[in-house]
């Protein structure tokens, strides 16, 4: 086992000991009180989906090294796994919040 197996196995456990409970705390609607001060129960779900797919791209590049996939057959698979998982979590718990914070807003009285 060399140096980078170890910084391997040791991201897949932090990940997985950080992300994982408290993605999986937002998903089922059971969140920390610091999350839940501003956000509805939709936005917390939207975050903890966020959480889980970042989870899993950041678990599955580090198994990949682990396997030794560095073929060129797998490359899409890795670059779907990884940068292209990342921006789709963001990207996604980004549009739930604009949106619910759009749908939150009180509109203006008009003057008929």
């Amino acid at each position: 086992m060399n140096t980078a197996d170890v910084f391997a196995w040791s991201w897949i456990l932090g990940w997985t000991l950080l992300v994982l409970p408290l993605s999986c705390a937002l998903v089922r609607g059971r969140a920390p009180a610091w999350a839940r001060r501003r956000a509805t129960p939709r936005m917390l779900r939207a975050r903890g989906i966020g959480g889980l797919v970042l989870w899993g791209s950041a678990v599955t590049s580090s198994a990949f090294q682990l396997a030794g996939v560095f073929a060129d057959d797998w490359f899409v698979l890795r670059i779907l796994a990884g940068p292209v998982a990342v921006l789709a979590a963001i990207l996604f718990v980004v549009v739930t919040d604009v949106s619910e914070r759009r749908r939150r807003r009180v509109p203006f009285a008009t003057s008929q």
